[in-house]
């Protein structure tokens, strides 16, 4: 039977790095390594080391590292990475025993962690002498070498390998993780940058012609056709085509009583055509050979109930589509029919109607991305205001629940308003609590939110952010500041600035971000804002400024959070007057129970 491939697999299972990146591997395997005090190494499939190879002893490095062991520790690498379940692969290295565990997602296999074990025992002076001469190392180093500096205490090989196991599911859980955020952003912005095109224009041509265009581009298909019924003859008319010859599109009429597919995407489903060459329900198969069809989708093109004719894509091979897949192309359909029917009543008034519409879902999603009450805590408490200068605003604030009672403080102001601006701030709010709920400390979590936004998203979209961690005892706090404005500690009558981070996220994927960490007092007080609070003006030009921000702390720090947050607002407000506001403003509060 001829190979089919899967859309999703054949573009979205890489390399093991496109996802996890190398350094965060390479932290899990030196813990794994200094638990387990066993040499551990993540390859890829094919054996090819992923990250330097950590080593369990000073004995095992020398021998690794010689000329001879490096060969054969390859060998041995190459053995253990390619079997798609855990095996036990070859002894090398003078004793060391391999098991590679693979990393699997989907039941696709992204590499292996390669673990050696050895004995822990110094092997006698005349062994010694010979693996010296063997492999070419100093007779003295390897001696000394060969003397345990440590008592054992890896535990058993069998429990090594089922940690290594249990590493291995978890760093497929993260990259699947990964894998499914990537995807549902990759279709929410091909959805939305459809839509951006579409609304550019109110000629109904160039809407077609865009979206078959668009969706050949996007979802990498050989081709794809819009057909609109006409309601008087009930024929699906061919209105758009992207890389159909002239004789396919005059093949023949199509009409919709007559044709099972259509008739089934009119009834609302999602048609998969697996071999258009064989399938009975194709009218013309020998015009689908001709032109080198394969696979292919019919979806209908529905708006408001109303279904307006199908959108068609085609493959060159056999091809799977997963449920994402077809849900993408679902949207992408009724997308096309918003357009076609706005355009013909009234294009002025479709784009405003679809503005308003992604603008609602907008801010309905940002709503719930905010807190809805916040944590209960024995020493702290919390409060935060949030008054967007539009209907969907660029800031956001976060207090995540952590293991163990802790609880983690995130501010951002997030480049630009709107959708976009929107859209980047789920991004950023899903990587921070997925790093933030792994324990992280707060300067790394923001190194590795900083990653993956700049992997994911263009240069021009990048954010202010400042992560905090509060102890579960209410103690001591540590925060990374990347861009933002330092949070504001107020002890008796004193400020204090936690100005340590570093520059803005989403810029620079391998900065680096420092933290600052304070021991907390009973009547503590700490205060977060954005920008919107200290640059909104009077009807003189003049802005609120640092300066009258902890004026009004000082002023009202006798109240608990809550209050507090909300008269710090009214205090912006009093002073802006009645001067268009066009900033959002956010303020989280934080008190120490005395």
């Amino acid at each position: 039977m001829p190979q089919i491939d899967d859309c999703d697999d054949a573009t979205s299972h890489e390399t093991l790095t496109s996802l996890v990146s190398a350094p965060t591997l390479h932290k899990m395997q030196e813990r794994f390594s200094g638990l387990g005090q066993v040499t551990v190494c993540i390859c890829h499939v094919d054996g090819t080391p992923i990250t330097k190879p950590t080593w369990g002893s000073e004995f095992s490095e020398l021998i690794g590292t010689s000329k001879q062991g490096q060969a054969a520790f390859r060998q041995g690498l190459a053995t253990c990475s390619g079997n798609a379940k855990p095996a036990l692969g070859p002894v090398c290295l003078e004793g060391m025993e391999l098991y590679g565990a693979p990393i699997l997602c989907q039941h696709h296999q992204l590499g292996a962690i390669v673990v050696g074990v050895r004995d822990a025992y110094a092997p006698p002076e005349k062994e010694l002498r010979v693996i010296a001469k063997k492999y070419g190392i100093d007779w003295d180093a390897l001696r000394e070498s060969g003397v345990p500096k440590f008592p054992w205490t890896g535990g058993t090989p069998d429990a090594i390998h089922r940690y290594a196991d249990e590493l291995a599911e978890i760093i497929a859980t993260i990259y699947g993780q990964a894998l499914r955020i990537t995807r549902q952003l990759a279709g929410l912005q091909a959805v939305h940058g459809l839509s951006n095109l579409l609304s550019g224009t109110t000629n109904l041509q160039e809407i077609l012609d865009l979206t078959v265009q668009r969706v050949v581009e996007v979802l990498r298909v050989k081709a794809c056709c819009i057909r609109l019924l006409n309601q008087e003859t009930g024929e699906l008319v061919i209105k758009a085509v992207h890389n159909l010859s002239e004789e396919y599109q005059r093949k023949g009429a199509v009409m919709l009583r007559e044709n099972a597919i259509d008739a089934a995407a009119f009834a609302g489903e999602i048609v998969y055509i697996e071999d258009a060459r064989a399938d009975p329900r194709i009218r013309y198969p020998q015009n689908a050979r001709k032109e080198g069809i394969v696979s292919g989708l019919c979806a209908p093109m529905t708006y408001r109930g109303e279904t307006i004719g199908v959108l068609r894509l085609y493959t060159g091979v056999l091809t799977r589509f997963s449920d994402e897949k077809r849900q993408l192309v679902r949207s992408i359909a009724s997308q096309a029919a918003s357009a076609v029917i706005n355009a013909r009543l009234h294009a002025a008034q479709a784009a405003a109607e679809r503005t308003r519409l992604q603008v609602k879902v907008a801010a309905q999603i940002q709503r719930r991305m905010l807190p809805a009450s916040p944590p209960a805590h024995p020493v702290l408490s919390f409060g935060y205001v949030y008054d967007p200068a539009l209907e969907v605003g660029g800031d956001f604030y976060d207090l995540i629940e952590l293991p163990g009672g802790a609880v983690g403080l995130a501010i951002a102001d997030v480049v630009g308003k709107g959708v976009p601006a929107a859209m980047l701030m789920s991004s950023i709010r899903s990587s921070l609590r997925a790093h933030a709920l792994g324990g992280e400390p707060a300067s790394q979590v923001v190194e590795s939110v900083n990653r993956g936004l700049c992997r994911d998203t263009l240069e021009s979209e990048f954010a202010t952010l400042a992560f905090g961690i509060l102890t579960d005892d209410g103690q001591s706090f540590s925060c990374c500041s990347a861009g933002h404005l330092p949070p504001l500690l107020l002890r008796g009558d004193a400020f204090q600035e936690l100005d340590t981070g570093g520059t803005v996220i989403g810029v620079l994927a391998e900065a680096e971000f420092e933290e600052a960490a304070i021991a907390l007092e009973p009547g503590d007080t700490l205060v977060f804002v954005t920008d919107g609070v200290t640059e909104a003006m009077d009807f003189d030009g003049h802005c609120y400024g640092w300066e009258k921000l902890q004026h009004s702390i000082r002023t009202h720090r006798d109240l608990d959070a809550q209050p507090l947050a909300l008269e710090l607002l009214w205090d912006v407000r009093r002073y802006a007057g009645l001067a268009k506001q066009t900033d959002d403003i956010t303020v989280v509060t934080v008190k120490v129970r005395a």
